[in-house]
């Protein structure tokens, strides 16, 4: 929300601390007594005395029953018929309380407290036009009500006739200097004028007249923030807050100036102060359940972002940060259950999906991730990452026919996405089609001359059938430069340098790769290769043993290395 749309509900709800429920009380029994004419009977009087006690107690109905009965014997009472209108009103009953005060009104067309009711019922019913038209009969026979006429600026000021509401603000502060209300009306009408020094001098005013009105505070740091100055506006928001610890306006602006500034630990502390005062207010547990996702503090935002979603099982956008919460926490299961919750009120949630084949994926459920994928198709084919992934899932199943189906069609509608070229080729690779995976990468590469994965495979590829090795150098070299961090990039540069018969390098980058990447099953067997070609072969046992123990990631190596070491060991027997 904006600082003019916190103004624009602000300025027009705030005075309104004399709606139509205060004028509970303004008519006491005595007032009733002396007020009410020599004939009036003794039972009227009992059943309002009797009405007053309920109305104390809060016993509305009871109120209303007696109040009704007291209206029997005196049934040209606007007393009683005003005191009728404000208990219904209390019940919910706005239409009856209308037709009573319309009645009353009728019959005393002078009787401002049954026209102060009335207009404010009207407010309440958004019949604003017939809200200004009693409060201007208020005005006029009741000049000296400034209650009123402060009513009837912001009833003005609410239809946006801004010269209107001025005009009856600047009155009374004529009258009335120190009046502390039409000062704010003023300062806040600037506010929407945009003459914000106008407005912040105003406000000024307001504290010097009283220094522990903290609103005024608030409306200065609200300024603030609309001429750009967050620090001032974050000073005037504390200093607010000296005043008054439960101003919770105060408390919120300046959370979310802490997180506009990136303080974050600040913002949460300072919503965990709003919870403290609003233990049920979903919203802040909602903004505290981001806070603390943005903090990485997972189990802190499962627990609040749990509380949202319990409370609003149709809040999507929470439940999808709840699910993410459980993924970044490896509670996999329980991201899966929120996913699939998310997908019931939203079935067609892309980001729930993504999110769904990835923890399928992690968990080496290729099928569930194939299937999900497929149903993702069924419906957005606008994305050419999705034909990438679902291609990549039917890989990883060897189902190498439908992975090229999807692919194929991917292509079909982003011939020009490097991606999906590269996928491609990697299923022609997998189908032991050399030249169209060659084709492919190539593409790829032609496509996106920064697509590492590409320059990597195809310079691997060459490097591990021993062919183009300066080209499968150049491409992999090119490749690390993307990804220096890639420790399988990096074990292809070590595997080029070992094709080239440069080994002393092949190995300064074969254990660099090792401290990238420290379990992966072919990058040992690239060492122990290397150690046996320097003659070192008890290193080169020990680094294919150590292959041996991540075997199950690489099919068909177990066999392979175990064959290398049965070779060397009978190499050495000979000898």
């Amino acid at each position: 929300m904006s600082c003019k749309q916190i103004f624009s509900i602000f300025f027009i709800t705030c005075f309104l601390a004399f709606s139509f429920l205060a004028l509970f009380g303004q008519i006491s029994a005595e007032e009733f007594a002396v007020k009410a004419p020599d004939d009036y009977s003794k039972k009227a009087y009992y059943e309002f005395i009797l009405g007053s006690l309920a109305s104390n107690e809060r016993k509305w109905e009871e109120a209303l029953t007696h109040y009704q009965n007291a209206l029997k014997y005196d049934p040209d009472s606007p007393y009683l018929g005003t005191q009728i209108a404000l208990i219904l009103i209390r019940l919910g009953r706005i239409s009856d309380a209308i037709s009573v005060l319309e009645k009353t009104v009728r019959q005393n067309p002078d009787y401002t407290i049954a026209l102060i009711a009335l207009g404010e019922a009207y407010n309440s019913q958004k019949r604003v036009d017939d809200a200004i038209d009693i409060f201007e009969k208020v005005v006029k026979i009741d000049t000296p009500n400034k209650d009123a006429q402060l009513f009837l600026g912001t009833l003005y000021l609410s239809k946006g006739e801004i010269p209107k509401s001025l005009s009856i603000f600047e009155a009374l502060l004529q009258k009335d200097p120190e009046n502390i209300l039409a000062l704010h009306y003023i300062a806040t009408i600037n506010v929407k004028l945009n003459n914000y020094d106008t407005a912040e001098q105003l406000f000024k005013k307001i504290i010097e007249i009283n220094p522990a009105f903290d609103s005024a505070y608030v409306n200065i740091g609200v300024v603030n923030e609309n001429k750009g100055n967050n620090v001032a506006a974050a000073a005037y928001y504390r200093r607010a807050l000296e005043v008054n610890p439960h101003n919770l306006m105060a408390r919120e602006r300046l959370a979310v100036l802490y997180i506009s500034d990136r303080e974050y630990k600040m913002a949460i502390e300072q919503f965990k102060l709003i919870q403290m005062m609003m233990p049920e207010n979903i919203d802040i547990h909602r903004r505290l359940g981001l806070l603390y996702l943005q903090e990485k503090q997972y189990d802190k935002a499962i627990y609040d972002l749990r509380i949202v979603t319990e409370a609003r099982p149709d809040d999507i956008s929470s439940r999808y940060y709840l699910a993410l919460a459980f993924m970044e926490v490896e509670r996999y299961d329980e991201a899966i259950e929120q996913f699939k919750k998310l997908l019931a009120n939203d079935p067609k949630n892309i980001s729930a999906f993504l999110n769904l084949a990835l923890i399928y994926s992690k968990q080496k459920r290729f099928t569930e991730t194939a299937k999900v994928y497929e149903e993702l198709l069924s419906f957005e084919k606008g994305k050419p990452e999705i034909f990438v992934y679902a291609g990549n899932a039917f890989i990883e199943l060897k189902n190498y026919n439908k992975a090229e189906e999807i692919l194929l069609e991917g292509l079909t509608l982003f011939p020009d996405d490097s991606d999906l070229h590269f996928q491609f080729g990697i299923v022609k690779d997998k189908t032991g089609k050399f030249s169209e995976m060659e084709k492919h990468m190539k593409k790829a590469i032609e496509l996106n001359p920064d697509n590492a994965d590409a320059l990597n495979y195809l310079g691997y590829t060459y490097a591990d059938k021993g062919i183009n090795l300066e080209i499968a150098l150049s491409l992999i070299q090119r490749a690390v430069e993307l990804k220096p961090g890639n420790g399988y990039i990096v074990d292809s540069l070590g595997w080029v340098y070992f094709k080239l018969g440069r080994i002393e390098e092949a190995l300064v980058v074969i254990l660099r790769a090792l401290e990238l990447t420290k379990d992966d099953p072919v990058i040992y067997e690239h060492l122990g290769d290397i150690y046996k070609e320097m003659g070192d072969y008890k290193k080169a046992v020990s680094a294919w043993t150590d292959s041996l123990r991540f075997h199950e990631k690489e099919e068909g190596l177990k066999e392979r290395v175990e064959g290398k070491i049965r070779d060397l060991g009978s190499r050495q027997s000979d000898q």
